[in-house]
């Protein structure tokens, strides 16, 4: 396994940004669980995406990708991998021969690397790279090299989309895949007062030892953040996730989107999941969950998380123009 290498144009001040956020996987977890780490929420995301509450979307993607050719792939790439975890399951299922993983934070590399070293995984390569400027051309960055390229809770911190997927059309195999397991909400969590308040009166009919974080305060009256304190813990926050599903058909065939909700889970169940993993928190959860479903039946929430199946394009796109945020 190689060393981490740095490839392109860096932004070494933001990079340090996401060593501090994002370095270190455990932070995330410090204060408690989030929604996906609970079993009942997980289930439910897969039925909406692949229609089995025991095939996760990664699995329902590899599933379509071997309904067209075997498996294993040659070569795929994971954008934004953080800590490894996506590379490794491609890894441990043998859906991969070699997998090209990237990352900004050099430090979060550094963690990726050691546990697939750890886990005596091959094939995994690291590198230091931004999502914004991909080195394409540059070694192992070769056009139309890639069977798949991946991103999992990583793309909706790219600002320029539209060069990004112009990449991934030049980097993926005539025929490839693409796949995403994205936020797609408001940009910067910047979520409508409608939706704020639907979770606040969801949060004021549950018990305050479901909504007691582990340093002992309490969870109650939600507010938006400001794009200040989003800028303050991560510049790259869901900077353009609101673009993400629109671009998609102009570079992009075959997309299929799948989405799966999160608008008041997310937001209700951050650092505090862990208490509605005993039975006695079961009732609670089941009608959390089932009251987000209502919401959007009725059309009265959007869906902030979905996944994502695409093919390469039949030709290449267009130089699209320089593309930020308003």
């Amino acid at each position: 396994m190689s060393l981490v290498c740095p490839l392109g144009a860096i932004d070494h001040g933001l990079a340090d940004q996401l060593d501090i956020t994002w370095g270190d996987p455990d932070a995330w977890t410090a204060e408690g669980l989030h929604w996906t780490h609970l079993p009942q929420v997980r289930a439910a995301i897969n039925r909406k995406v692949s229609g089995a509450a025991e095939v996760s979307p990664l699995r329902w993607f590899f599933q379509a990708v071997a309904a067209e050719q075997p498996l294993p792939l040659n070569r795929v790439l994971v954008l934004g991998c953080g800590s490894g975890t996506l590379e490794r399951e491609i890894a441990q299922a043998g859906w991969a021969r070699e997998i090209v993983a990237i990352d900004l934070s050099a430090k979060v590399l550094a963690v990726a690397q050691a546990q697939a070293q750890a886990e005596g995984l091959e094939g995994i390569r690291y590198f230091q790279a931004d999502m914004n400027r991909l080195p394409v051309g540059q070694p192992p960055f070769t056009p139309g090299s890639f069977d798949a390229v991946l991103g999992v809770s990583s793309v909706h911190h790219c600002a320029n989309l539209a060069l990004l997927y112009r990449h991934i059309g030049l980097l993926l195999a005539p025929h490839g895949w693409f796949f995403l397991d994205e936020y797609v909400g408001p940009d910067q969590f910047q979520w409508p007062d409608s939706q704020i308040r639907q979770l606040n009166r969801l949060a004021e009919l549950l018990p305050e030892r479901l909504m007691t974080l582990r340093n002992g305060s309490c969870k109650r009256h939600f507010r938006r953040p400001s794009v200040a304190e989003v800028v303050a813990v991560d510049p790259s926050e869901a900077i353009c996730s609101s673009r993400l599903l629109p671009l998609l058909p102009d570079y992009f065939s075959q997309v299929q989107v799948r989405p799966y909700g999160g608008a008041i889970l997310h937001m209700l169940l951050a650092g505090v999941a862990q208490n509605f993993a005993d039975a006695t928190a079961e009732p609670y959860l089941r009608s959390l969950m089932a009251a987000e479903d209502e919401l959007y039946r009725a059309g009265q929430l959007p869906h902030d998380f979905a996944c994502v199946m695409a093919r390469s394009p039949a030709s290449a796109p267009a130089t699209p123009g320089c593309f930020r945020p308003d």
